[in-house]
């Protein structure tokens, strides 16, 4: 049985990859290697959560297009915004409360 190309999950692109595969070699390797590791850890396990909350960092990384409230990006780290909901500070990445 052959498997169908697929197109990358990154944003913005849309590179054929073999099916069963996340990501294309470019935006894999793209990734630090703590979270290549941690995502391949966490699938094989069948842990969902953190799968979901790790693959949602893959795609916040990979994301070329700049969003308001990010600060500058830098390699290897998350974008993420600091609010304040009185005196108790609150993350937000990607627009949504963690």
């Amino acid at each position: 049985m052959t498997r169908r190309p697929v197109p990358c999950a990154a944003p913005c692109c849309r590179t054929p990859v073999e099916e069963g595969r996340w990501l294309c070699p470019t935006h894999w390797f793209a990734l630090p290697e703590r979270l290549r590791k941690a995502l391949g850890a966490t699938w094989r396990a069948r842990h969902v959560a953190a799968f979901q909350e790790l693959w949602t960092e893959a795609l916040v990384l990979l994301d070329p297009a700049p969003r308001p409230f990010d600060p500058p990006r830098h390699r290897g780290t998350t974008p993420m915004t600091i609010a304040y909901e009185g005196n108790r500070p609150v993350v937000y990445a990607t627009g949504r409360l963690l």
